[in-house]
């Protein structure tokens, strides 16, 4: 049977036996999935790995009531047992009166095509991942300085649906690959160490090999000697690699649990300058060609849309509020998570974003930190070099990148031209004018 029809009708049939014990309403997915893993390491296959898995997660909605329950076993007399008791279990809650499924007229009734499964997935055998993974770790330890080198490539295909009774119905085939490669070198006693990535949708879409071993460990010689500067106010420029990772922190004060716990500081600024016109734009777009993050639903059932989140004049237009907080926060339903999320690029390489820097850190890595959601600060490990004239000079460690949100971002003076493509947050690297670091 085809694998789509075969999801639809298995979360089809436990919607329907969910309504029969005494749900009201059901939503259910399912997902089934497939993948491997093939680790190398120091010139030594360590992990091949295949992994399938089948999951099942229900959200019942009864009596007023609502819980998610899931299971992994699908064999039937185990899953009607299962449907039974998660019908039972809800139905012992207190009652959430703001619990529901989403109006019909918003709901997946066809998917979209995204370009997020690749054809050729089946074709690629055992030997073929044993070669991707053995060439990064090769290209890895090719300096007399490295170490160790491990190098990593992992795949997978799955099929996810989502059935509701409330007319929600669809499915969607997807796949990723990813290689990745991570290098040690000798420093006396020390051991600098860093990696590179890449993933994509498609097998074609990695590129090659050996440029993601020789990225990493060339990322790892530059670590070499890196010590702390002076605390002091400076310009930044971080790295398309980590400025997602940055954006992400941001982003927390969007969502609607956030904003109806009041623990948001971006409450009550839709249509209110966030950051800079022109450079901190903003877009979520589920229908990105081969996106990471690109789908066609949402994990309620809400069709996926194109949503502004910052206009061209750093305005805010949209939070992320799913349904349920929609609901207690007496408001329209945008979406519950990002999908692709894309910070507009400029017209400058990274080359170009160093070489109008006088003196300053080129920021490649975030370690540890936190911030928080309600106050909008943050403080941040940063690993990274020396800009000095516009040229990369000595590798700098142990300081911290700390300010707040609500004016960091408006610190924002330029943005480059190289989205990272690696995640589903496509934000290219970006230069920060005045910014707070403290080291030594």
């Amino acid at each position: 049977m085809n694998p789509l029809q075969s999801s639809l009708d298995t979360a089809e049939a436990a919607v329907a036996e969910l309504k029969k014990r005494g749900a009201q309403d059901a939503l259910v997915r399912h997902r089934s999935a497939r993948g491997v893993q093939c680790q190398v390491r120091d010139g030594r296959m360590e992990k091949l790995q295949e992994s399938v898995t089948a999951e099942l997660t229900v959200h019942v909605y009864a009596d007023g009531r609502y819980a998610a329950h899931t299971t992994n076993d699908l064999r039937k007399a185990e899953l009607a047992s299962f449907l039974a008791d998660a019908v039972k279990l809800t139905k012992m809650l207190d009652p959430d009166p703001a619990r529901s499924l989403p109006a019909k007229e918003l709901v997946l009734q066809k998917p979209a095509e995204l370009g997020i499964f690749d054809s050729a997935y089946g074709k690629i055998d055992t030997d073929a991942r044993k070669r991707l993974a053995q060439a990064a770790e090769a290209a890895g330890k090719s300096d007399k300085r490295v170490v160790s080198a491990t190098a990593d490539f992992s795949d997978e295909h799955g099929t996810t649906a989502l059935v509701g009774s409330n007319g929600t119905y669809g499915a969607q085939r997807d796949t990723w690959y990813s290689l990745s490669a991570e290098v040690t070198v000798a420093e006396g006693d020390k051991r600098p160490e860093d990696w590179w990535v890449s993933t994509s949708r498609s097998i074609k879409g990695l590129g090659d090999a050996e440029a993601v071993g020789k990225q990493a460990m060339q990322r790892a010689i530059d670590r070499v000697g890196a010590a702390k500067l002076k605390s002091a106010e400076t310009t930044l420029v971080i790295e398309n690699r980590s400025a997602g990772r940055l954006l992400s922190y941001w982003l927390q004060a969007l969502f609607g649990a956030n904003l109806q716990q009041k623990r948001s500081f971006l409450e009550g600024m839709i249509g209110k300058q966030v950051g800079p016109a022109r450079l901190f734009q903003l877009d979520d777009n589920p229908a990105l060609p081969g996106g990471l993050g690109s789908r066609s639903f949402d994990r309620e059932g809400l069709v996926a849309r194109t949503l502004p989140i910052v206009d061209a004049g750093g305005v805010l237009r949209n939070y992320y509020i799913d349904w349920y907080n929609a609901q207690r926060l007496k408001t329209t339903p945008t979406t519950g998570s990002w999908s692709n999320l894309v910070l507009h690029p400029g017209s400058e390489s990274l080359d170009k974003l160093l070489a109008a820097v006088d003196r300053g850190i080129l920021i490649t890595s975030f370690i540890g930190g936190n911030s928080n959601s309600l106050t909008g600060d943050f403080s941040l490990g940063i690993q990274g070099r020396v800009i000095d004239k516009g040229k990369l000079g000595a590798p700098v460690a142990e300081m911290n990148l700390s300010g707040n949100h609500k004016t960091f971002w408006n610190k924002l003076a330029a943005v480059g031209d190289d989205p990272y493509l690696y995640s589903s947050l496509r934000v290219p690297s970006l230069r920060f004018d005045g910014a707070a670091v403290s080291g030594a």
